[in-house]
């Protein structure tokens, strides 16, 4: 399976952590070592505020159960993460809804920025292409008058994107980081458009509510001028957002491209008249579905708003990006359940660090090397093969599946055989790789769909107060895999 996958690297590694690219160039190792660098920093200075947190839990009696959410970037952690929060703690989840609105706005604002620069650019690329060719006639891709001033009227959302960045990350880019996320944006395939991403532990929330800090008032103040200005634009550029949207030329540049905005993290568009609106406050979903990136391992502590006497949730959600993968180890001895993510939809996508690799045939080496672990062999599984619907989606678009895994020999390309099919080939490599036997609790989800996410998040409740939270250890019987 992993070796018969379009746009995957043949060298396969069993080793921990996963060994860099050997096909970077010196500038690019130089960037790696730098960002691990800071990255080890940053996870040293996290060590020490999780131990002081666990130290004091234990001195309170409140230490549960932990679990660990791994896979890939954008595999759909954090929103796990945050359906967990809202079954079990509703009202804090409700209570921290305004906090995400910058970020949804930003999410929406990077959407539109991304098909400007995309427009541009394929713009650009005409003209050179007539200049070349003065003698033939302009066809192919043109926007008509009202497009092109549409494009202007929209100008004013880079400056947002910027002050919402600012906001969100805590800080304003250089003059060079701008220039590189601006070229970034105007064409990505794997990651469009590219997502802003803030340090863990910064504290972005805080700064959100105008709190950063509390010995520079004038800063929160500033913040919250600016959050409130950056609305009033949003909402006189509603019409203008829309329609650039429901534009059939730019939906079909888009498609020609191979650009799917809607499968995208963070994507707004089709509710553009809704969350610009001045006095928009985002719904839970709206919170599911919004994007940011945090760079490095998050602990969040869950305690079940039903039942005061019941002791605390300890989630770590890491970053799954390869640069981030090595803090996973620190993890493994302290943990009593792992939920590893995989995208189902990811077949015919490659990974945003190296385009020489499959996003799916990189997340099988990681299940491999979770699984064969020894450090985890005592540890509950539980395996999402996630976005369903997405799988779904490109499947009844015509996107061939066995294109892109040729080991897939049925012919259907329904959603039901593949994903089957996908299930089969994660089971079979747990049961091969695993140190000893264990049982296995997969399931086939959508993250972003609440109400079937909240009945696998009672199963997994379920399994915790058995296995963990109880002296009674019976056994418990593997999950059903949710099959469609």
């Amino acid at each position: 399976m992993q070796g018969a996958l379009r746009g995957s690297s043949s060298k396969q590694s069993t080793t921990w952590p996963p060994p860099p690219p050997g096909n970077e160039t010196p500038e690019q190792r130089q960037a790696r070592l730098d960002e691990e660098a800071r990255a080890k920093k940053r996870s040293d200075e996290i060590d020490k505020e999780i131990h002081a947190q666990k130290e004091l839990r234990k001195k309170k009696g409140g230490l549960g159960a932990k679990i660990l959410l791994l896979g890939q970037a954008e595999s759909g952690k954090s929103t796990v993460l945050k359906n967990f929060q809202l079954q079990f703690a509703p009202k804090a989840f409700e209570s921290e809804a305004d906090i995400w609105r910058p970020v949804i706005h930003l999410n929406l604002v990077r959407s539109v920025n991304f098909i400007i620069n995309f427009l541009n650019s394929r713009m650009a690329g005409l003209r050179e292409a007539m200049q070349d060719a003065p003698g033939s006639k302009q066809g192919g891709f043109q926007l008509s008058s009202d497009s092109r001033k549409l494009l202007i009227r929209l100008a004013p959302l880079r400056q947002i994107e910027e002050t919402l960045s600012k906001v969100v990350s805590g800080a304003s880019p250089t003059p060079n980081e701008s220039s590189q996320a601006s070229q970034q944006r105007q064409y990505n395939s794997t990651r469009a458009p590219e997502e802003v991403s803030i340090p863990s532990g910064y504290g972005w929330k805080k700064a959100v509510l105008g709190r950063r800090s509390q010995d520079s008032p004038t800063a929160s103040n500033t913040d919250a001028a600016e959050l409130a200005q950056a609305r009033r634009v949003l909402a006189a550029c509603t019409d203008d957002i829309v329609k650039l949207w429901n534009d059939r030329t730019v939906r079909r540049a888009l498609k020609s491209a191979e650009v799917s905005l809607e499968d995208q993290p963070g994507f707004f568009l089709a509710d553009a008249s809704r969350v610009t609106a001045e006095d928009y406050r985002p719904l839970s979903d709206d919170v599911l579905k919004a994007r940011v990136t945090t760079m490095g391992p998050e602990e969040h502590v869950i305690r079940d708003e039903r039942d005061p006497d019941a002791k605390e949730w300890t989630i770590y959600d890491v970053g799954g990006s390869r640069s981030q993968r090595a803090a996973w180890a620190q993890f493994f001895d302290d943990v009593n359940i792992i939920i590893f993510l995989a995208p189902m939809s990811a077949f015919n996508q490659v990974l945003a660090e190296d385009e020489t690799v499959n996003r799916l045939t990189d997340s099988l080496r990681l299940w491999q090397m979770i699984c064969s672990n020894k450090i985890l062999q005592e540890v509950e599984f539980v395996l999402f093969l996630n976005k369903l619907d997405i799988l779904q989606t490109k499947l009844k678009s015509g996107i061939q599946f066995s294109e892109f895994v040729t080991s897939y020999t049925e012919k259907s390309n329904e959603t039901k055989p593949v994903a089957k099919y996908l299930l089969d080939v994660f089971v079979s490599l747990h049961q091969k790789h695993s140190p000893k036997k264990r049982k296995l609790h997969p399931h086939l989800t959508c993250a972003v769909d609440t109400r079937a996410t909240a009945s696998v998040i009672a199963r997994i409740r379920d399994l915790i107060l058995v296995n963990f939270l109880s002296t009674d250890k019976r056994p418990v019987t593997s999950m059903p895999s949710d099959l469609p």
